[in-house]
């Protein structure tokens, strides 16, 4: 099973109509992503189209994803290293910080996204 498909058994994503929708207990079923763009991304921009995140963390992330190591974590044993398709953290291998998909939603101007970027940069 390749990373795509494991990201959609993670998220329970659920295909009809040419298209993946997230239907999970108590929320309404919506749309998440349609073929075309499946096929046509990487697990990055999966995964951040999962997690609601702008064409530009996709592509600050993209070009950027050596620097970083997937994490997601583990009640018993903290954060853990992960295969991209299974994080929910990036951690910043120079600086150290642990950046949370959660926390890059709620950046919604530009430049503080631009400031976060080279905030980071300054460590490498």
């Amino acid at each position: 099973m390749d990373d795509k498909q494991l990201l959609i058994e993670k998220y329970h994503l659920i295909h009809e109509n040419n298209a993946w929708y997230s239907d999970r207990e108590n929320s309404h079923k919506h749309l998440i992503f349609k073929d075309v763009f499946y096929e046509r991304n990487d697990v990055i921009g999966l995964l951040f189209r999962i997690n609601k995140l702008c064409a530009a963390k996709v592509k600050y992330f993209r070009a950027n994803i050596d620097k970083f190591d997937p994490m997601k974590y583990d009640y018993k044993n903290g954060f853990i290293s992960v295969p991209l398709w299974d994080a929910d953290f990036l951690k910043h291998r120079a600086s150290g910080f642990i950046i949370d998909f959660r926390y890059l939603q709620t950046i919604t101007v530009y430049e503080d996204f631009i400031a976060l970027c080279e905030e980071l940069e300054r460590f490498e």
